[in-house]
């Protein structure tokens, strides 16, 4: 068996991780707005925003790039890095320290990640419902 097999079954395990991970997050959440607004009575009526009035024919301006959803993938590619590489930081040399230091750091990492993607997952759904 040739030794770049074992890299590609690596690069072909993550790529489909990614996508089935990532797919969700971009489609579902706002699929789940559009049906909960097509369903009247289901939900209160919400108060009409501001920069939308059906009566004029147009809709307010929304950005192409959302800061949070940056601000949230900084952060967990920040602390991603930072777990592993935090006994070498605090130049730890035992290796029961170093591996419960990686622990802690994996621990932030994902109560992080748990935080985020559940903002974003709100913050789809309710875009998804104005629109």
């Amino acid at each position: 068996m040739p030794a770049y097999l074992g890299a590609i079954s690596v690069c072909a395990g993550f790529a489909a991780a990614l996508v089935s991970l990532g797919l969700p997050l971009l489609i579902i959440p706002r699929q789940w707005g559009r049906v909960a607004a097509n369903q009247p009575g289901q939900y209160p009526a919400h108060p009409a925003s501001l920069d939308y009035e059906p009566g004029k024919g147009h809709q307010r301006q929304q950005s192409c790039c959302d800061n949070a959803a940056w601000y949230y993938g900084l952060g967990m590619a920040f602390l991603a890095i930072a777990a592993p590489a935090l006994p070498g930081i605090f130049g730890v040399t035992s290796l029961s320290l170093r591996l419960g230091l990686m622990v802690v750091g994996g621990l932030i990492l994902a109560s992080f990640m748990t935080y985020a993607s559940e903002h974003l997952s709100i913050r789809s759904f309710a875009r998804g419902y104005e629109e």
